[in-house]
C-alpha cells in the first residue's frame, strides 16, 4: 500500500492553499495525522472495519465515519467539505481491515464494489472535484504491467486487471478539468491535479529504500568507489559503524555503494540521488533526519557551493548517523592544472589544509568543515594517497584500477 505522507503535504498548504484533506479508508490514520501536522485545517474520513473505527479519538479536526467509502462519499457532510474548501481527496479504500487483521486480501464475503471500491469512488468524484486534487493509491491493483518499486499485484491479493482499459478511460474523463500523472512510487499512483491550480505542483519526497537506481556491474573502472571496496572491508568502522541502515548515495550515478551492498552487512537500502531526483546541493524533496547515513562518493566538487551542500546532507542525516564523503585532492587528482583537464564540470578542487594553493578555486577541508562543530564531529580525514604514483608523466590516475587520488571525510551528526 502507498501513503499520503509520500508527498509534500506542506507545500500544498503553502503554495496551492489546500485546507481540507477527504480520505476513503482511515485504518491507523497515518494519512490523516500527515495532513494535519502539515497545516490541513480539517481531514475527514471514513473507516469500515468496526475496530479500526473504535480506536480513533474524534475531534474538530478529524471526523471519521464508521462506514464504507461510497456511503461517504455520498454524505451530505463530505460533500459539503468538497464545495466549500479547496481539498485534497486520497482515494485509498481496498481490502477492508486485511492490513489490520481483517478479511483477508481474497475476501468473499464482502460485495466487490466495497473490496475494490476504487472506481466506484471515481466515478462519484466526477462533477464533484473541480476544486480537487485527487491522490488515488495502489494503481497495482488495476493496471497489471504498470512498474511500481514494491512490484505488481501479489498472487495472493485480488486485483482488477481486468478492468484496467476501464480504468485509464475513467482517468482520461477528468481531462476538461484536471490534468493526469502517473508516478511508480510505492504500489504506484495516478494524480488528477485541477487545471485551476496552475502546473502540477504535487512534490514527492525521496525516502529511504526507494529504489532510483538500476545497478549493474560495469567492466572497466566505474569510479572511485569500486576502487574503495577492498580498504573499506578492512576497516571494520565502515561495516559496523558508518555504513548502516537506510542510506542515501549522493551522486551515486553507475558506481553507488547501492551495488556493494552485499558487502557490507549491515546497509539496510541505498537510495541513489542524481539528477533525476533534483539539485544534489539542496535536497530539496528529502525530509530533515530521513537517512542514517548519507554517503556520497566525488559528487562534491560538481556543486555551485559545497558549505550551502554540506549543510543540506546533514539536515537529512539522522542524529548519531554518519556520513561518508570523498572528494578527488587537487594535487593527486588534478595535479596543478586548473580548469581541471580530467572533468570540466569540477567547479572547486580540495586539500586538507594548506596555507597557499596554486588552484584559484582551492578548498580547505578543514576550514569547510568549521562551521559545521555544532552539529557534526569528525570521525576521520585521510588523503588517500596509498596507491598514487608518483613521478609519472601526468594522467589521470582514478582511471586505473587502485588510485583514488582522494580525500575522505567521515562525520558524525550530533
Amino acid at each position: 500500500m502507498g501513503a499520503l505522507s509520500r508527498f509534500n503535504l506542506a507545500g500544498l498548504v503553502a503554495d496551492h492553499q489546500v485546507t481540507h484533506l477527504v480520505e476513503t479508508g482511515y485504518g491507523e490514520g497515518g494519512s490523516c495525522r500527515a495532513a494535519l501536522e502539515a497545516g490541513f485545517r480539517q481531514a475527514v474520513s471514513c473507516e469500515i472495519f468496526q475496530p479500526l473505527h473504535a480506536k480513533v479519538v474524534q475531534n474538530p479536526q478529524l471526523q471519521v465515519m464508521l462506514a464504507d467509502s461510497i456511503s461517504f462519499l455520498q454524505a451530505p457532510g463530505t460533500r459539503a467539505v468538497l464545495r466549500s474548501h479547496r481539498c485534497l481527496v486520497f482515494l485509498d479504500a481496498h481490502y477492508p481491515g486485511a492490513d489490520h487483521g481483517g478479511q483477508s486480501y481474497r475476501d468473499t464475503v464482502r460485495p466487490v464494489q466495497e473490496r475494490l471500491p476504487l472506481m466506484a469512488e471515481i466515478a462519484l468524484m466526477r462533477g464533484e472535484a473541480a476544486n480537487a486534487l485527487l491522490v488515488i493509491d495502489d494503481v497495482r491493483i488495476y493496471r497489471r504491467d504498470f512498474k511500481v518499486t514494491l512490484g505488481s499485484n501479489p498472487d495472493w491479493a485480488e486485483n482488477a486487471w481486468d478492468k484496467e482499459a476501464d480504468f485509464v478511460a475513467l482517468l482520461d474523463s477528468f481531462a476538461a478539468t484536471h490534468s493526469l500523472h502517473w508516478h511508480g512510487e510505492d504500489t504506484g499512483y495516478a494524480v488528477l491535479w485541477p487545471l485551476a491550480w496552475g502546473p502540477c505542483g504535487l512534490r514527492k519526497w525521496v525516502l529511504p529504500g526507494d529504489e532510483t537506481n538500476v545497478h549493474g556491474l560495469q567492466l572497466g573502472v566505474p569510479g572511485t568507489t569500486c576502487m574503495s571496496l577492498n580498504r573499506r572491508l578492512h576497516d571494520a568502522r565502515f561495516s559496523n559503524r558508518w555504513l548502516v541502515g537506510h542510506g542515501i548515495d549522493i551522486g551515486g550515478g553507475p558506481d553507488s555503494i547501492g551495488l556493494y551492498k552485499g558487502l557490507f552487512p549491515r546497509i539496510q537500502s541505498v537510495t541513489v540521488y542524481e539528477w533525476a531526483q533534483g539539485d544534489a546541493q539542496y535536497l530539496a524533496n528529502v525530509r530533515d533526519a530521513s537517512f542514517d547515513f548519507v554517503y556520497s562518493g566525488h559528487c562534491l566538487e560538481h556543486v555551485l557551493d559545497p558549505r550551502i551542500a554540506l549543510g543540506h546532507w546533514l539536515r537529512v542525516l539522522r542524529p548519531g548517523g554518519c556520513m561518508v564523503i570523498t572528494v578527488p585532492d587537487e594535487d593527486l587528482y588534478e595535479q596543478g592544472v586548473w580548469p581541471s583537464s580530467f572533468n570540466d564540470d569540477h567547479k572547486h578542487t580540495f586539500t586538507i589544509f594548506k596555507r597557499r594553493s596554486w588552484s584559484p578555486v582551492s578548498i580547505n577541508v578543514l576550514d569547510l568543515l568549521r562551521g559545521l562543530e555544532a552539529d557534526a564531529s569528525i570521525e576521520k580525514i585521510e588523503q588517500l594517497n596509498h596507491s598514487f604514483l608518483p613521478g609519472y608523466v601526468r594522467f589521470d590516475q582514478t582511471r586505473t584500477a587502485f588510485a583514488e587520488c582522494g580525500i575522505e571525510i567521515v562525520l558524525k551528526k550530533l
